[in-house]
């Protein structure tokens, strides 16, 4: 293609030049009028060339200027008149199609940033220029009671002291706590967290924002629910059969004379009542030690003559159950300020869960103890090869009463880190199949 327009160039300019040529002679010749109408017709001619010329380079022109401004309102360059066109002609259909594609990446990713609870910021600036504003979501707007700004000048206006916070910390990566205050008002605590990334010529620093009261909040309310759905599942589990028992008894009651299987089951009726009143007695009895445990009176211990202490308690259980037991401790003494009943308390109970964890594997049954110190905090590991926690019920195991024993109560790890909360430490576990790691720490 490329060698036909070279020939259709060099044919204009052989005739354009023969024209005039001819124009030339004629003129030359006083042929006057044939002279005008030959130069009308090199006019003619070259403004046809120009045209061929000129107007496909302004037709380039004018698409590589819409494909540079993200305009695609312009129809794509005709791709029949040659290879150049056709090859700027696809480049532009799929640039245009790619064009969409991202604007609706952006809104779909708008609409989520905008969907979540969670205040998003993200910052962009290149390397010559200060930062602005390259997204921020409604929830961001919403906890700072303000506009969703694009500007980064109008968000330095009016919120100065959270912009001030960023510099300080030099819009590095962080995770930490922040205190605000809006509008005049009682500070509140925020969980802020930061990460920054760079590309080619930009670098964005990302700012989430969630309301720590908010999130307790939740927290709260999700913990009362699946606490009252086990009550309310207990007390319907005994309730409902000692109400059928009742009207059974009230029929017993009508009766003038009873025959020896009226009496009998009068009297199994009557001890089926007392068997859940007092399983009913046992359930409020373990609520009450769960909200009335005894405050911690704290000594100085040493943990590993307790960890001791309580293997020597469970050996017989342990032994019955053909478990190897393995323990390491850092040091051969750790002191830690605790209250030792509590402490023990809560480390036979995770024993026992590990014991019963264990009863479904056959052979090789192993439970793995640690003390050691690290980052001023003392910690004790209690492991065990069982069969591990089912994802779907480990965010459930310290809810109060829920349990996966038979015969439990379900109090044993809630009462468990409530007593290590009041040591001001926590209770933590990790689990995968065929393994799982209970953390006790104290400060």
């Amino acid at each position: 293609m490329g060698k036909w327009i070279g020939l259709k160039i060099v044919i204009r300019i052989i005739l354009i030049c023969s024209l005039l040529v001819g124009c030339l002679y004629l003129a030359f010749k006083e042929f006057i009028f044939s002279a005008g109408f030959l130069f009308v017709l090199v006019l003619i001619l070259g403004v046809e060339f120009y045209n061929f010329l000129i107007k496909p380079f302004t037709d380039v022109h004018k698409t590589l200027s819409a494909m540079l401004n993200d305009d695609f309102s312009l129809k794509a360059p005709s791709s029949h008149k040659n290879d150049v066109f056709r090859t700027l002609s696809d480049l532009y259909e799929k640039q245009k199609k790619s064009h969409f594609e991202q604007q609706s990446i952006q809104l779909i990713y708008s609409n989520l940033l905008n969907s979540i609870s969670t205040g998003i910021l993200i910052l962009r600036k290149s390397e010559d220029e200060d930062w602005t504003i390259f997204l921020m979501n409604e929830s961001f707007a919403q906890i700072f009671q303000m506009p969703v700004y694009t500007s980064w000048k109008n968000l330095i206006k009016n919120l100065p002291e959270f912009v001030t916070r960023l510099n300080e910390i030099g819009f590095r990566e962080v995770q930490q706590t922040m205190e605000i205050s809006i509008d005049n008002q009682e500070n509140q605590t925020y969980s802020l967290k930061t990460s920054k990334i760079k590309t080619y010529n930009y670098e964005y620093f990302t700012v989430s924002l969630d309301s720590v009261q908010s999130i307790i909040e939740k927290k709260e309310k999700q913990a009362w629910y699946d606490l009252m759905k086990v009550i309310s599942h207990e007390m319907m589990n005994t309730l409902t059969p000692i109400n059928s028992l009742v009207n059974s008894l009230q029929y017993f009651a009508e009766q003038e004379t009873w025959d020896a299987d009226d009496k009998k089951d009068f009297r199994e009726s009557l001890e089926t009542i007392q068997k859940k009143t007092i399983h009913m007695l046992e359930f409020v009895d373990n609520y009450r030690q769960l909200t009335n445990f005894p405050r911690p009176k704290k000594e100085k211990a040493d943990l590993v003559s307790i960890v001791k202490s309580c293997l020597e308690i469970m050996k017989p259980l342990l032994q019955e159950n053909k478990i190897q037991v393995e323990f390491w401790s850092e040091k051969e003494e750790i002191f830690s300020l605790i209250d030792q009943v509590l402490t023990e308390r809560v480390i036979i109970n995770l024993l026992t869960n590990s014991i019963y964890a264990l009863q479904e594997r056959e052979t090789d049954r192993e439970i793995q103890l640690k003390i050691y110190r690290h980052s001023h905090r003392t910690f004790v590991e209690i492991k065990d090869n069982g069969k591990g926690i089912d994802k779907e019920i480990r965010d459930k195991v310290f809810i109060p009463f829920f349990t996966t024993r038979q015969n439990g109560a379900g109090i044993g790890l809630s009462l468990s880190k409530n007593i290590m909360e009041a040591h001001s430490g926590y209770l933590t576990f990790k689990s995968k199949p065929g393994e799982t790691v209970f953390v006790m720490s104290f400060l």
